[in-house]
Protein backbone atom coordinates (compact mmCIF):
# COMPACT_ATOMS: atom_id res chain seq x y z
CA UNK A 1 0.00 0.00 0.00
CA UNK A 2 2.93 2.36 0.45
CA UNK A 3 3.37 2.67 -3.32
CA UNK A 4 -0.29 3.41 -3.91
CA UNK A 5 -0.39 6.16 -1.34
CA UNK A 6 2.96 7.72 -2.33
CA UNK A 7 2.24 7.43 -6.03
CA UNK A 8 -0.65 9.88 -5.91
CA UNK A 9 0.39 12.45 -3.28
CA UNK A 10 0.01 15.76 -5.08
CA UNK A 11 -2.52 18.61 -4.72
CA UNK A 12 -6.28 18.40 -4.46
CA UNK A 13 -7.52 15.79 -6.96
CA UNK A 14 -4.70 13.38 -6.23
CA UNK A 15 -5.08 13.81 -2.48
CA UNK A 16 -8.79 13.03 -2.87
CA UNK A 17 -7.91 9.98 -4.99
CA UNK A 18 -5.44 8.94 -2.30
CA UNK A 19 -8.18 9.06 0.35
CA UNK A 20 -10.57 7.09 -1.87
CA UNK A 21 -7.95 4.42 -2.52
CA UNK A 22 -7.21 4.26 1.21
CA UNK A 23 -10.90 3.81 2.03
CA UNK A 24 -11.25 1.19 -0.70
CA UNK A 25 -8.26 -0.73 0.61
CA UNK A 26 -9.60 -0.61 4.18
CA UNK A 27 -13.01 -1.80 3.04
CA UNK A 28 -11.57 -4.64 0.99
CA UNK A 29 -9.35 -5.74 3.86
CA UNK A 30 -12.41 -5.80 6.12
CA UNK A 31 -14.38 -7.88 3.61
CA UNK A 32 -11.47 -10.32 3.28
CA UNK A 33 -11.01 -10.65 7.03
CA UNK A 34 -14.73 -11.11 7.71
CA UNK A 35 -15.12 -13.64 4.88
CA UNK A 36 -12.12 -15.68 6.03
CA UNK A 37 -13.40 -15.66 9.61
CA UNK A 38 -16.86 -16.69 8.36
CA UNK A 39 -15.41 -19.60 6.33
CA UNK A 40 -13.37 -20.82 9.31
CA UNK A 41 -16.32 -20.54 11.71
CA UNK A 42 -18.74 -22.25 9.37
CA UNK A 43 -16.28 -25.06 8.65
CA UNK A 44 -15.64 -25.59 12.37
CA UNK A 45 -19.33 -25.64 13.28
CA UNK A 46 -20.20 -27.89 10.32
CA UNK A 47 -17.49 -30.43 11.17
CA UNK A 48 -18.39 -30.31 14.87
CA UNK A 49 -22.08 -30.89 14.18
CA UNK A 50 -21.35 -33.54 11.57
CA UNK A 51 -19.11 -35.69 13.76
CA UNK A 52 -20.61 -35.16 17.22
CA UNK A 53 -24.31 -34.94 16.41
CA UNK A 54 -24.55 -36.38 12.88
CA UNK A 55 -26.28 -33.14 11.86
CA UNK A 56 -24.25 -31.25 9.27
CA UNK A 57 -25.28 -27.76 8.20
CA UNK A 58 -27.43 -28.03 5.07
CA UNK A 59 -25.72 -26.41 2.11
CA UNK A 60 -22.54 -25.56 3.97
CA UNK A 61 -20.38 -26.59 1.02
CA UNK A 62 -22.32 -24.20 -1.25
CA UNK A 63 -21.98 -21.37 1.26
CA UNK A 64 -18.25 -22.01 1.56
CA UNK A 65 -17.84 -22.09 -2.24
CA UNK A 66 -19.61 -18.73 -2.52
CA UNK A 67 -17.55 -17.32 0.34
CA UNK A 68 -14.34 -18.53 -1.32
CA UNK A 69 -15.32 -16.65 -4.48
CA UNK A 70 -15.95 -13.52 -2.41
CA UNK A 71 -12.64 -13.95 -0.57
CA UNK A 72 -10.55 -14.54 -3.68
CA UNK A 73 -12.06 -11.71 -5.70
CA UNK A 74 -12.07 -9.29 -2.73
CA UNK A 75 -8.35 -9.85 -2.37
CA UNK A 76 -7.73 -9.45 -6.12
CA UNK A 77 -7.69 -5.60 -6.02
CA UNK A 78 -5.41 -5.65 -2.95
CA UNK A 79 -2.92 -7.97 -4.64
CA UNK A 80 -3.12 -5.83 -7.77
CA UNK A 81 -2.51 -2.55 -5.95
CA UNK A 82 0.50 -3.98 -4.13
CA UNK A 83 1.72 -5.61 -7.37
CA UNK A 84 2.07 -8.97 -5.62
CA UNK A 85 0.86 -11.21 -8.44
CA UNK A 86 2.87 -14.30 -9.30
CA UNK A 87 5.35 -13.33 -11.98
CA UNK A 88 8.25 -14.75 -13.94
CA UNK A 89 11.47 -12.90 -13.18
CA UNK A 90 13.33 -13.51 -16.45
CA UNK A 91 14.20 -9.83 -16.83
CA UNK A 92 14.46 -8.88 -13.15
CA UNK A 93 17.64 -6.89 -12.63
CA UNK A 94 18.60 -7.08 -16.29
CA UNK A 95 16.87 -3.88 -17.41
CA UNK A 96 17.92 -0.48 -16.11
CA UNK A 97 16.69 3.07 -16.44
CA UNK A 98 14.26 3.80 -19.26
CA UNK A 99 14.04 0.14 -20.31
CA UNK A 100 12.96 -0.91 -16.79
CA UNK A 101 10.47 1.98 -16.65
CA UNK A 102 9.01 0.97 -20.02
CA UNK A 103 8.82 -2.67 -18.92
CA UNK A 104 6.83 -1.70 -15.78
CA UNK A 105 4.53 0.51 -17.84
CA UNK A 106 3.94 -2.26 -20.39
CA UNK A 107 3.19 -4.79 -17.65
CA UNK A 108 0.75 -2.38 -16.01
CA UNK A 109 -0.99 -1.65 -19.32
CA UNK A 110 -1.37 -5.37 -20.02
CA UNK A 111 -2.65 -5.87 -16.45
CA UNK A 112 -5.20 -3.11 -16.98
CA UNK A 113 -6.38 -4.73 -20.21
CA UNK A 114 -6.60 -8.17 -18.53
CA UNK A 115 -8.54 -6.87 -15.51
CA UNK A 116 -10.90 -4.91 -17.77
CA UNK A 117 -11.49 -7.96 -19.98
CA UNK A 118 -12.20 -10.11 -16.93
CA UNK A 119 -14.65 -7.53 -15.57
CA UNK A 120 -16.48 -7.32 -18.88
CA UNK A 121 -16.73 -11.10 -19.40
CA UNK A 122 -17.72 -11.84 -15.81
CA UNK A 123 -20.46 -9.19 -16.01
CA UNK A 124 -21.76 -10.64 -19.28
CA UNK A 125 -21.73 -14.14 -17.76
CA UNK A 126 -23.48 -12.86 -14.63
CA UNK A 127 -26.23 -11.29 -16.68
CA UNK A 128 -26.65 -14.54 -18.62
CA UNK A 129 -26.79 -16.53 -15.38
CA UNK A 130 -29.47 -14.13 -14.09
CA UNK A 131 -31.44 -14.40 -17.34
CA UNK A 132 -31.26 -18.20 -17.21
CA UNK A 133 -32.19 -18.14 -13.50
CA UNK A 134 -29.19 -20.35 -12.63
CA UNK A 135 -28.95 -21.20 -8.94
CA UNK A 136 -27.09 -23.62 -6.73
CA UNK A 137 -28.61 -27.05 -6.17
CA UNK A 138 -29.32 -27.05 -2.44
CA UNK A 139 -29.77 -23.46 -1.24
CA UNK A 140 -30.83 -22.00 -4.58
CA UNK A 141 -28.28 -19.17 -4.33
CA UNK A 142 -28.21 -17.11 -7.55
CA UNK A 143 -24.98 -17.74 -9.46
CA UNK A 144 -25.36 -14.44 -11.32
CA UNK A 145 -24.84 -12.48 -8.11
CA UNK A 146 -21.46 -14.09 -7.50
CA UNK A 147 -20.38 -13.55 -11.10
CA UNK A 148 -21.40 -9.87 -10.95
CA UNK A 149 -19.52 -9.43 -7.67
CA UNK A 150 -16.44 -10.98 -9.25
CA UNK A 151 -16.87 -8.59 -12.18
CA UNK A 152 -17.02 -5.55 -9.91
CA UNK A 153 -13.90 -6.64 -8.05
CA UNK A 154 -12.09 -7.14 -11.36
CA UNK A 155 -13.18 -3.62 -12.31
CA UNK A 156 -11.81 -2.27 -9.03
CA UNK A 157 -8.55 -4.06 -9.81
CA UNK A 158 -8.48 -2.34 -13.21
CA UNK A 159 -9.01 1.03 -11.50
CA UNK A 160 -6.17 0.28 -9.08
CA UNK A 161 -3.91 -0.51 -12.04
CA UNK A 162 -4.84 2.90 -13.46
CA UNK A 163 -3.75 4.46 -10.16
CA UNK A 164 -0.40 2.68 -10.53
CA UNK A 165 -0.05 3.81 -14.15
CA UNK A 166 -0.90 7.39 -13.15
CA UNK A 167 1.69 7.29 -10.40
CA UNK A 168 4.32 5.96 -12.76
CA UNK A 169 3.55 8.57 -15.42
CA UNK A 170 3.68 11.28 -12.75
CA UNK A 171 7.16 10.04 -11.89
CA UNK A 172 6.40 8.54 -8.50
CA UNK A 173 5.76 4.89 -9.28
CA UNK A 174 9.31 3.98 -10.19
CA UNK A 175 10.33 1.11 -7.95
Amino acid sequence: MSLSMNAIETPDARAHTSRLVGLGVSGLRGICAFTLLFIMGLTFVDVFLRYWFSAPITGSSEIIMFAMGVLIFSSFPLVTLDEQHICVGLLNGKLKGAAAWLQRLTIRLVSFAACSLMAWRLWADGMQLYADKKVTMVLLLPLGALSCFMSVMSGVSALFVLVLIGGQLAGKGGR
